[in-house]
C-alpha cells in the first residue's frame, strides 16, 4: 500500500497545485483581461463553491462505485480542465474553466481519505500526515513550474504543462490502483452527530487557516517589515508545514482525538503570539502546528463513521470545513478595516479555541459510543 500513498498523495499535491496555480499567475491574468482585485478573487470563489458542494456526492459514490474509479476520474478530470484554461479568450471563460477544475477536482478528497483510513486502520493518521503534504507541497511548488513557463512562453501555457504533469502521475496512479483490492460494502449517505459537531470545528478551523494565509504577509508589511523578508516568512510557513503535516499524523495515532484539542489551542496561543511579536520564531512554531490540524482532522472524522458511511462524513466534514475557507478571507479582510491587523488575529485565535471546545464535546460523545 505503501505505493499507492505515495501516488494518491502525490496526485493530492498536484490538485493543490492547480488550485493554486492563479496566484503568481495573477499579475499577467488581471492585466490582460483589465480585471479589478474583486473580479481576481473571484478566480479562486469559483473553484471553492463546486469543490465544497460536490464533496459529499464524491463521499457516497466511492463508497457505492469505487474508489478507485472516483479518483482517477478526478485527476484526468482536474488535469484536463485545468488545461484547458489555454484555449480561455475572455474572463467568464477563465471563471468557467476554473469551476470546472473546482468540480473534478473536489471528486478526490473523500474517496482518498477513505481509502488510506480503512486500508491503515489504526496506523491511518501517520498514513493521512503524509497525504495531507498536499498543501503545504504543492502550494509551495507550483510557482517554481509555472512562473517560468509564464515569463518565456505567457501564462496560458502554464496550465497545460502542469496538465501534463498531473496527468502523467494519473496513469501511475491507475496502474497502481489495479493492484489494490478495495472493499464493497452497501453504501449509505448518513452523518451522526459526531461528524456534524466535527464539521463545524473544521468550519472554525478553515476559516482561521485562509484567514492568517490570505493576510500574513499584509500583516507583517504593515508592522514595517519589508516584502521580501515577508514573503519569505510566509513560504517558511508551508516549509515547517511539511515538518508539521507528517508530526501531526504521528502525534494522532499516539496521542488520539485529545492530540487535535491540544493543536488547537496551541495555534491559538502562536497566533496571538505572532500578533503581539512578528518575526521568524513566531512563524517556525505555528508552522508546526499550523499545518498539523489537516491530518488529525480526517483521522477523527474517520473515527466517527461506519464502514458503509465513510466516504460520505469524509466529503461532509471537508465540506463544510470548505465553506469555512470560503467565509474566512473576507470575515479576517472586515475585521481588519474595523479593527486593524492585530486585533483581527486576536479575533483568529478565538476561532481555534471554540474549535477546541467543539472538539472537546465531540470527543466526549464519540467515546461514549
Amino acid at each position: 500500500m505503501l505505493l499507492q500513498l505515495l501516488l494518491i498523495t502525490l496526485g493530492w499535491i498536484f490538485n493543490y497545485a492547480h488550485r493554486m496555480v492563479v496566484s503568481p499567475l495573477l499579475p499577467m491574468i488581471k492585466s490582460e483581461f483589465h480585471l479589478t482585485n474583486a473580479q481576481a478573487g473571484l478566480l479562486m470563489t469559483a473553484l471553492l463553491l463546486p469543490y465544497a458542494i460536490v464533496q459529499v456526492p464524491a463521499g457516497y459514490l466511492g463508497d457505492r462505485f469505487g474508489r478507485r474509479k472516483l479518483l482517477t476520474l478526478s485527476i484526468f478530470g482536474y488535469s484536463l480542465s485545468s488545461a484547458m484554461l489555454f484555449f480561455a479568450s475572455s474572463y467568464w471563460e477563465v471563471l468557467a474553466f476554473r469551476a470546472l477544475y473546482g468540480f473534478f477536482s473536489g471528486l478526490y478528497y473523500a474517496p482518498a481519505t477513505a481509502l488510506i483510513a480503512e486500508a491503515y486502520g489504526r496506523r491511518k493518521g501517520s498514513a493521512l500526515g503524509v497525504f495531507m503534504l498536499g498543501p503545504p507541497v504543492g502550494s509551495g511548488i507550483v510557482p517554481f513550474i509555472v512562473v517560468p513557463i509564464a515569463l518565456n512562453l505567457g501564462w496560458r501555457y502554464a496550465f497545460p504543462v502542469l496538465g501534463i504533469m498531473s496527468s502523467a502521475v494519473g496513469v501511475l496512479l491507475l496502474s497502481s490502483l489495479r493492484k489494490l483490492e478495495e472493499k464493497r460494502v452497501r453504501a449509505r449517505l448518513s452523518i451522526e452527530v459526531g461528524s456534524t459537531n466535527l464539521a463545524l470545528a473544521n468550519f472554525l478551523s478553515l476559516m482561521a487557516f485562509f484567514g492568517v494565509l490570505t493576510f500574513l504577509v499584509a500583516f507583517l508589511t504593515h508592522g514595517g517589515m519589508g516584502v521580501e523578508r515577508a514573503s519569505y516568512l510566509f513560504s517558511l510557513l508551508s516549509l515547517v508545514g511539511v515538518v508539521g503535516s507528517l508530526a501531526g499524523g504521528f502525534l494522532y495515532d499516539r496521542l488520539g482525538r485529545r492530540a487535535l484539542e491540544v493543536v488547537f489551542i496551541f495555534n491559538a496561543v502562536f497566533i496571538v503570539l505572532l500578533a503581539l511579536r512578528p518575526g521568524l520564531v513566531p512563524v517556525l512554531i505555528l508552522g508546526l502546528t499550523f499545518y498539523s490540524v489537516g491530518p488529525m482532522v480526517t483521522a477523527f472524522t474517520a473515527e466517527t463513521a461506519e464502514k458503509d458511511n465513510l466516504g460520505s462524513v469524509m466529503g461532509f466534514v471537508n465540506m463544510v470545513g470548505f465553506f469555512g475557507a470560503t467565509v474566512g478571507p473576507y470575515f479576517t479582510g472586515y475585521l481588519i478595516d474595523r479593527l486593524g491587523y492585530r486585533e483581527a488575529f486576536f479575533s483568529i485565535a478565538v476561532l481555534y479555541v471554540l474549535a477546541e471546545v467543539i472538539i472537546k464535546e465531540t470527543e466526549t460523545r464519540v467515546s461514549r459510543t
